[in-house]
């Protein structure tokens, strides 16, 4: 028994430390596996960021505005004629009083040379009555102190009655003749002012035939050739000014309390517009009556002809209403709150995000200007909204620059 025994506990003791090899192989190959299987580790999330910068923002109003002429003029006609001669063409630059169009005035001239013609007739009139009158005022005269004289030998019993009622009769024909020659020299004279009158109208619709251009610029539209009968009022040139341009458009009353003479405007030329200016200052506003209508703004400054914008095209425009200077931010990397006032900002620090709460002071429609926990030059997380609900702080990123 005690042999058998013995056999069974050295049986059992094999069989054991078979166990205990066998379990030993197996922990020794499974940290060997361990062992060389990858250690995980944090990876960093890709992030597009951008840079605090210090700079001034402003808050604008947008407009589209029409690029017109300061000043311009139609050239019409002030009476009806057949245009006889157009001296220029568009886009042709003139001077002012220079000739432009010149329409048929034989009828004017024969009229013109018919009234001089009376005129001078008139005047001769004229100077041969008063010359009249002049002699018989010194016949006049005369005879009155012939009267005078023979009145007095008269008294002196010196002449009968008869010859000093003759004398009398003399004074009276020649004073009713110098009388009535002053009234026609009155009438003559009244003759010839009507006939200088006629002379001056028929000269003025005469200076009608001929269209000269009423301020230094350059010819817009040609509207007639010669042949063409021109009637008053009917445009035959368009003139603009070359020296001055101007921008026009339409605001709304809303805007009103934000915009008022001498302000700033920011002009967005087309590209390849050289020369011509960034800013222009508003220089006339024409209030409507009636709240519902729209409000004409218009803002001048210099231009040239040579410049190839074309009159009629549109410009964008913004009004500076509120201007702020700080630390600005993306538009893209402010993460909006429910509760006004308290946005945030995720910042780039030691290669993890960090929230910073900020307060929105003043925003464009590209940069935000705020205030905060940030400093000039940091890198911010900018992105949409559904990548905002990924991020949380403390989350690695690799920086990736806007371009």
């Amino acid at each position: 028994m005690d042999k058998r025994n013995r056999l069974a506990r050295w049986g059992i003791l094999g069989v054991v430390l078979v166990i205990v090899v066998v379990l030993g192989l197996a922990v020794q190959r499974a940290k060997k596996r361990l062992a060389s299987a990858p250690v995980w580790r944090e990876r960093p999330v890709p992030m597009e960021t951008d840079t605090v910068r210090r700079e001034t923002l402003a808050e604008t109003i947008r407009y589209l505005a029409r690029l017109e002429p300061a000043v311009q003029a139609t050239v019409s006609a002030r009476l009806t004629a057949d245009v006889t001669a157009v001296l220029v063409n568009e886009g042709d630059r003139v001077a002012k009083g220079d000739l432009l169009v010149t329409l048929d005035d034989r009828d004017l001239k024969a009229e013109v040379e018919t009234l001089r013609a009376k005129v001078q007739a008139l005047q001769a009139k004229l100077k041969a009555v008063v010359a009249l009158k002049a002699a018989a005022r010194k016949d006049a005269e005369y005879y009155r102190l012939e009267w005078k004289r023979d009145q007095a030998l008269y008294e002196k019993k010196g002449i009968s009655a008869s010859a000093a009622d003759s004398s009398r009769n003399r004074f009276n024909t020649a004073l009713g003749r110098w009388q009535s020659l002053e009234a026609e020299v009155r009438s003559a004279r009244r003759e010839v002012k009507a006939a200088q009158a006629q002379l001056t109208e028929a000269e003025t619709r005469l200076s009608y035939t001929r269209l000269d251009a009423p301020f230094d610029g350059v010819v817009r539209r040609r509207l007639v050739d010669p042949g063409d009968l021109a009637k008053a009022g009917v445009p035959l040139l368009e003139l603009m000014d070359c020296s001055e341009a101007k921008l026009a458009f339409d605001a709304v009353q809303e805007d009103m309390v934000f915009l008022s003479p001498e302000q700033k405007l920011r002009v967005q030329w087309p590209e390849g517009s050289t020369g011509l200016p960034q800013e222009i200052a508003i220089r006339r506003i024409f209030p409507a009556l009636e709240a519902a209508k729209s409000v004409r703004v218009e803002a001048d400054f210099p231009w040239t002809c040579d410049t190839p914008l074309r009159f009629g095209s549109f410009v964008p425009v913004e009004a500076v209403v509120r201007e702020g200077t700080g630390l600005s931010v993306s538009r893209r990397a402010v993460v909006a709150s429910a509760h006004e006032g308290n946005s945030m900002v995720y910042v780039v620090r030691e290669g993890r995000l960090k929230k910073v709460p900020v307060k929105v002071v003043l925003a464009t429609s590209e940069r935000v200007l705020v205030q905060g926990d940030l400093s000039e030059g940091e890198a911010t997380a900018v992105g949409e909204y559904l990548q905002w609900v990924r991020w949380h702080e403390g989350l690695l990123v690799k920086v990736e620059e806007r371009p």
